[in-house]
């Protein structure tokens, strides 16, 4: 019996074992979690609309790098360089050649996923923090390349970037209707992503994750698995990344340092490890103790007089190790797992076992 079910819910034929929601009551708060969602900017002024876009697409983001390190096993400490790819890759073909956020879009997800696969070949070989210096240099090596490619990428002075044109009539240069855009993605995306992970690939991944001598003596593919999991999450990188930038109409090689890459590590622990409700969780949670941070910094000055112009910067550094830490001490499976067993307590309800 699957526990994740109330008592007395079962599978009685194939449509009702691939539904993703089997009770009324999670289909209804599903739907009215969708149309919270997109009421939400009606509600809020343009700095709230600001935060809700970039959720969602730190959201596509953080979902690239849970099916590479929290379903596959495979750590990745260069998950930012290839959002900025993504970023980079609309600007290049919006400036050089013209075409439009619509065309540059779906490439904006190849071009990551193709170079992820090629830096994803060291994981054939390596394992464990091995790799993850691997893709540190897959960081660098994209950084260089950009900085350097002037004649393409403008170099450190970056690019501008276009919005999509207005589709059926909807004028996306208004950042309500962009909302809408980037929030309507990012539900496509989690849904792929979660039927990704119940699929024979996503059990795979799961597998190499677990055991991968255990996994090739079952005849999966430990090669074609690993190379599969980078390119995946690339590409769900480089959509994140196209999505961000065209927020901003910018995009420029400072915005995916290194330490965007370790912070993603950190708040997928605090989200949790193989979960496609950890990867929201975290992502949400990173940028709304990034905004907690900044409005922090008035008050700080209060008691710390000028010298909170000095340490303000560290504000958001403070926090996010603090919240990582705790995670880490009282909650290592993260919130994914808490959430999980808030659950269990509700169906369970009154009894205690």
């Amino acid at each position: 019996m699957n526990i994740n079910r109330p008592c007395g819910t079962f599978d009685r034929n194939y449509f009702q074992a691939k539904e993703l929601y089997r009770t009324p009551l999670r289909k209804t708060l599903l739907v009215l979690l969708i149309i919270g969602m997109y009421l939400l900017p009606f509600l809020t002024g343009d700095y709230g609309i600001s935060i809700l876009t970039l959720i969602c697409a730190f959201t596509i983001g953080m979902l690239g790098l849970q099916i590479i390190t929290g379903y596959c096993g495979q750590i990745s400490i260069g998950h930012a360089a290839f959002m900025g790819v993504g970023m980079y890759t609309v600007g290049i073909l919006q400036r050089h050649f013209g075409i439009s956020f619509w065309m540059c879009l779906p490439l904006a997800g190849l071009v990551p996923m193709f170079i992820g696969m090629m830096f994803g070949l060291p994981a054939l070989r390596m394992k464990g923090l091995y790799l993850a210096f691997a893709t540190l240099a897959a960081h660098f090596v994209i950084v260089y390349v950009i900085s350097n490619w002037r004649s393409v990428t403008n170099g450190t002075d970056g690019m501008w970037m276009k919005r999509p044109d207005a589709l059926f009539g909807i004028d996306f240069k208004t950042d309500r209707n962009y909302y809408f855009l980037v929030l309507s993605i990012t539900i496509l995306m989690t849904y792929l992503a979660t039927n990704l992970a119940r699929t024979k690939l996503g059990r795979s991944f799961v597998a190499v994750r677990d055991n991968d001598i255990a996994a090739e003596v079952m005849g999966i593919n430990i090669a074609y698995t690993k190379i599969l999991a980078f390119g995946i999450g690339c590409f769900f990188a480089g959509i994140a990344g196209a999505l961000g930038g065209a927020y901003y109409e910018y995009v420029n090689v400072e915005w995916f340092g290194l330490d965007d890459s370790i912070w993603y590590l950190g708040f997928l622990v605090v989200g949790g490890f193989g979960s496609i409700f950890g990867a929201i969780a975290g992502a949400t949670v990173w940028k709304v103790m990034d905004e907690f941070s900044t409005l922090v910094t008035p008050i700080a000055e209060t008691f710390l007089g000028g010298a909170a112009f000095y340490a303000s910067a560290a504000f958001s550094l403070i926090f996010y190790s603090l919240i990582i830490i705790v995670f880490l001490v009282y909650e290592p499976r993260g919130i994914a797992h808490r959430w999980e067993i808030i659950k269990r307590s509700y169906r369970l309800h009154p009894f205690p076992y």
